[in-house]
């Protein structure tokens, strides 16, 4: 039977299938085949043979829940943290970290070939960490009300089910988050406790969510406590108590989200220190808001940057323009290599900060626009702007088609691209090589270890540019 026929009968749902699994998905799932079908099995990784059971079927593929992993995979292992199996935030924590990136590298290249037809792009190793734990500066923890009391936690995947980091009496490492940094995870146990010590009294409710960020560099600590609205009568005792046990919080706010929405919008209020954080990167320093974009592992970070800038070859001479640029991370490192750049970004708040980052980094030869990239590109090639580069770094949906068409009006000679998804990266790139671009190497930079996620840096050139 073809595999384009295979099917499974009506009622195979709930049916229990031995199968072996063979590959990955992109959200980290194994693949088995039945019968020429994919079955989909999170928690299975290439290698193993599972018991597994069919719970969904579609013309295409199948989804089955594992049941036991009947024979191992070679670079099996016991996951070590203890939330590995509800939280989902790391779904490669059950095998090597050498096969982890052996694997992230497959799904690369796997994307390009399948995706984009680009199977003939050289796809360098992932490039790696030494110490691939507590390398977040970053985590967003949800308050839940258990026990009596508030506690902090992430979400089961898929659900509202709070899984409580930080019990009372559990140490480290059982308790907090293997990923975040851990300074990090020593104060949102205090935030915890000064949470149910302050709490407004008779509610369990008042406290939605706590942001925490590190500046790695600086050792500056932001706090952002995400509440009810309402006067709160504890508010000074627990600033107090939470400076005098953590100096390094130099940034403490509360904030209210607008009537309606989960997060977005609403005021927020300084209650201690800055609005503000400060990183150093490759010897620039940036301004970090609460609501700011920053990528959340410095280490690699660091190296995804030297490798943009390494593609980019900039002698002095150019013109760059750093699309999607945020808080103007990339277009600052530009700057110190070109004549001049242009940094474009949706987001209000952000190109704030960028402006503020260029001024703190006394960068005088970088413009900073603030709209989407789809229109104020187009709108800058008509005005007959030629840049020598631009370095594309979309969100996870890749470049929408307006602005890959304005590059292509642009004939801008060298592109670096910038993505932290394989499939829109392998999109974008087809869509580019209809216009004269080739993409001469990948580099994969595991910027989130454990999890599904992999990072790009794609070096491109149009066709009989110098």
């Amino acid at each position: 039977m073809s595999q384009d026929k295979c099917y499974l009968p009506q009622g195979a749902n709930n049916e229990e299938v031995t199968l072996p699994i063979t590959g990955l998905t992109h959200s980290a799932e194994g693949v088995g085949r039945l019968n020429g079908l994919a079955v989909f099995v999170p928690g299975a990784v290439p290698g193993d043979t599972v018991l597994a059971r069919l719970e969904e079927r579609k013309k295409s593929y199948a989804r089955a829940r594992l049941l036991e992993v009947l024979q191992e995979a070679p670079e099996r292992r016991p996951a070590p943290c203890p939330h590995f199996s509800g939280c989902g935030g790391c779904r490669l924590q059950q095998v090597t970290y050498a096969e982890q990136l052996r694997l992230k590298k497959q799904l690369v290249q796997d994307s390009l070939a399948r995706l984009g037809g680009l199977g003939d792009v050289p796809v360098h190793d992932v490039a790696g960490m030494d110490n691939p734990w507590h390398y977040r500066n970053k985590i967003t923890l949800h308050a839940g009300w258990s026990g009596g009391r508030y506690v902090l936690g992430l979400f089961t995947e898929g659900s509202h089910d709070l899984i409580e980091l930080y019990p009372l009496g559990v140490a480290e490492p059982a308790a907090g988050c293997l990923l975040v940094n851990k300074e990090l995870n020593q104060v949102a146990r205090t935030v915890q406790e000064l949470l149910n010590k302050y709490a407004p009294t008779g509610t369990n409710d008042f406290f939605h969510r706590v942001i925490l960020r590190k500046a790695v560099a600086t050792g500056q600590i932001m706090v952002v406590l995400v509440t009810a609205g309402g006067a709160w009568a504890g508010e000074s005792a627990l600033v107090r108590d939470l400076l005098s046990r953590h100096p390094a919080v130099s940034s403490l706010l509360r904030h209210v989200p607008a009537p309606g929405f989960a997060s977005g919008g609403g005021s927020y209020k300084l209650l201690a220190g800055k609005e503000y954080i400060e990183e150093e990167l490759l010897g620039l320093y940036f301004r970090i808001s609460p609501a700011a974009f920053f990528q959340v592992n410095p280490v690699q970070t660091a190296y995804l940057y030297q490798k943009a800038l390494q593609y980019a070859a900039l002698t002095g001479r150019e013109t760059a323009l750093d699309a999607y640029c945020g808080t103007g991370t990339i277009a600052l490192l530009l700057a110190r290599q070109a004549a001049r750049v242009y940094g474009l970004e949706v987001v209000a708040q952000a190109v704030v900060d960028a402006r503020q980052n260029a001024l703190r980094n006394n960068t005088g030869n970088v413009r900073f626009m603030e709209g989407a990239v789809e229109k104020l590109l187009p709108r800058l090639a008509a005005r007959g702007l030629r840049p020598h580069l631009i370095v594309l770094d979309p969100p996870r949906s890749g470049c929408g088609r307006p602005a890959l068409q304005a590059v292509a009006a642009m004939q801008v000679p060298r592109l670096v691209y910038v993505s932290c998804d394989p499939g829109t990266l392998a999109r974008d790139l087809a869509f580019l090589s209809q216009y004269a671009y080739r993409a001469l190497e990948v580099q994969p930079v595991d910027m989130f270890p454990w999890t599904s996620h992999v990072e790009c840096v794609v070096s491109l050139k149009r066709k009989h540019s110098p």
